[in-house]
């Protein structure tokens, strides 16, 4: 049986990025297919180095790495020009256009999604958003078989798309973590994307407020916003390499999430270390952690909010053993598991 395994991109290193590549330890043998390839990315290259990836039309592109997010309205045509015609199955893994892929009637084509396109069906507006959306909602109709990476995503694919999905939740690599021993820093710790949705501002600004340390890990368009809007207490780590991100984890009060996140690993990283999370108390983080317990949510997006989940951390400490607990649920084993019962490949 031939497989093909494909990918938005591979540009920058996140949780996307990572399930992906546990999707390629699952079929060893699958072809790989993405848009673009960022071979300069450390991150990405060591994982994927030693594979054999398709990239499309877009790789040529002079100059795409500054410019890739310019080249989004390309990507479905990107998509649509590489031929599947030899594969009897194809895995599409996509926040974005992966799923808008062309196969062969009897080409089974499986679509691990994410999320739905945020920039389409969120609260933004775009040039060309109504056009876009149609072609979404056309472009699903070529999945046959649906899979979410959270209950979260999953009423999404269903209130846009109206089709079912099976959730299967993305891994967390246990092992890797299992040796690491926690302590403690004292600062608070972010680690994500900087984009504007992910609300790193508000964590900046309570640090600034409440005079906490703050160490966040991360690059994207808001850097230099955050960098001045940063106090004396924030340091702004930009990209680590994985064994600092570990030692950063392992060493932090609380991780602190402040945006609205679909699922996240970090906060099972976290987690797995021993270490609670301090979320806002909205989208997957309500299927990762157990309030109270292994973390602290916060209803409103608000300083206030966050200094009252802290306060809670304060007073009623967290359980090291259940929150490695907690973050054992979602180990690879689990997740390869999971997948291949439901995939019966």
């Amino acid at each position: 049986m031939r497989i093909a395994l494909v990918h938005d991109d591979l540009v920058q290193w996140g949780g996307a990025e990572r399930t992906f590549y546990h999707l390629t330890q699952i079929f060893p043998e699958a072809a790989i297919f993405t848009s673009l390839y960022n071979k300069q990315n450390p991150l990405l290259t060591e994982y994927f180095a030693k594979k054999d990836i398709k990239t499309s039309f877009l790789q040529k592109v002079p100059g795409w790495r500054m410019l890739y997010k310019f080249l989004l309205p390309l990507y479905p045509i990107a998509f649509e020009q590489f031929d599947f015609s030899e594969f009897d199955v194809v895995i599409s893994s996509t926040t974005r256009f992966a799923k808008s892929i062309i196969t062969k009637p009897q080409t089974r084509h499986i679509c691990y999604c994410h999320t739905p396109p945020r920039f389409l069906w969120g609260n933004k507006k775009i040039l060309g958003g109504e056009w876009f959306k149609r072609y979404d909602l056309v472009s699903a109709k070529r999945v046959d078989d649906w899979i979410a990476g959270s209950k979260n995503a999953q009423q999404k694919i269903k209130d846009i798309y109206g089709v079912d999905s099976t959730v299967i939740y993305p891994p967390v690599d246990i092992e890797k973590l299992k040796d690491v021993e926690p302590f403690d820093g004292g600062y608070l710790l972010v680690v994500t994307r900087l984009n504007k949705y992910k609300r790193v501002d508000l964590a900046v600004k309570a640090a600034n407020q409440l005079n906490i340390p703050l160490q966040v890990v991360g690059v994207g368009p808001e850097y230099d916003n955050l960098y001045r809007l940063a106090g004396p207490s924030v340091q702004l780590l930009g990209l680590v390499d994985e064994n600092l991100l570990v030692k950063l984890l392992a060493g932090c009060r609380a991780l602190l999430v402040c945006g609205e996140e679909d699922f996240g690993l970090t906060p099972l990283e976290a987690q797995a270390l021993g270490k609670p999370v301090i979320a806002y108390k909205k989208g997957g983080v309500l299927e990762s952690i157990i309030d109270g317990v292994t973390g602290f949510l916060f209803n409103e997006a608000s300083i206030s909010g966050i200094k009252e989940a802290l306060d809670r951390l304060d007073k009623l400490g967290y359980d090291t053993i259940k929150c490695k607990e907690q973050a054992r649920k979602f180990s690879v084993s689990v997740f390869r598991e999971n997948f291949r019962q439901v995939v019966k490949l």
